[in-house]
């Protein structure tokens, strides 16, 4: 008789490798960026403040593409929360995308048009998340140009180029990312909702 051999169960390859995450997030923050990219371009036209925004993106796709292939994020990775944030991250981008026709008037205009912007920039809702942006940001170099310093803080070049287009960037993307949050959860709800529909005439089969 020949020895079985008992062989070790076949583990699953995983599916939420840094790799694979680094070309999802590439793709969706990139793209959900599109909109705020493009306002942010007639305020911050300059090399410094144009590689300072797109420091910020990338600092969100490394940032997600790394929270998100961890093995605690593996665990829900193919389960229903893991399914609502792709969901979510995908209804996000679509909004954003969707808003693009919006700034076809905005070609071709300047900073100083900003103070009197055209009707459908109301409608796009990132123009609002980086308004709130812009408006922290600045109020956050007051703050630290009375207390931190004596009234003496001044942006330099640097600062004026590259930090406060960094800054902004990076508090914009914490606020669409709540937005993100938000969606992920209602679709988590609504998918939730479906789930137990579809398993609830399966548990209460009536008994002769």
């Amino acid at each position: 008789m020949q020895a079985q051999t008992i062989g070790h169960p076949p583990t699953l390859s995983r599916t939420n490798t840094f790799v694979s995450q680094l070309r999802f997030w590439s793709l969706h923050c990139g793209l959900t960026a599109l909109p705020s990219f493009c306002i942010a371009l007639i305020q911050f036209n300059s090399p410094q403040a144009v590689l300072a925004m797109l420091c910020g993106i990338a600092t969100f796709v490394f940032g997600y593409a790394f929270l998100t292939s961890t093995s605690i994020y593996g665990k829900v990775h193919t389960g229903l929360i893991g399914r609502s944030i792709k969901l979510g991250t995908r209804i996000r981008m679509i909004i954003s995308l969707a808003s693009l026709p919006l700034l076809i008037p905005l070609v071709g205009q300047d900073a100083a048009s900003l103070g009197n912007p055209p009707s459908s920039l109301f409608f796009v809702p990132d123009f609002w998340f980086g308004y709130a942006a812009i408006v922290l940001v600045f109020l956050g170099i007051n703050a630290i140009s009375r207390f931190g310093t004596n009234g003496t803080f001044s942006e330099d070049s640097f600062g004026q180029d590259f930090f406060t287009p960094y800054a902004t960037t990076m508090l914009e993307g914490v606020l669409i990312s709540i937005s993100l949050v938000v969606i992920a959860f209602i679709t988590l709800i609504i998918l939730n909702f479906r789930r137990n529909r579809q398993q609830l005439p399966s548990q209460h089969i009536p008994q002769a």
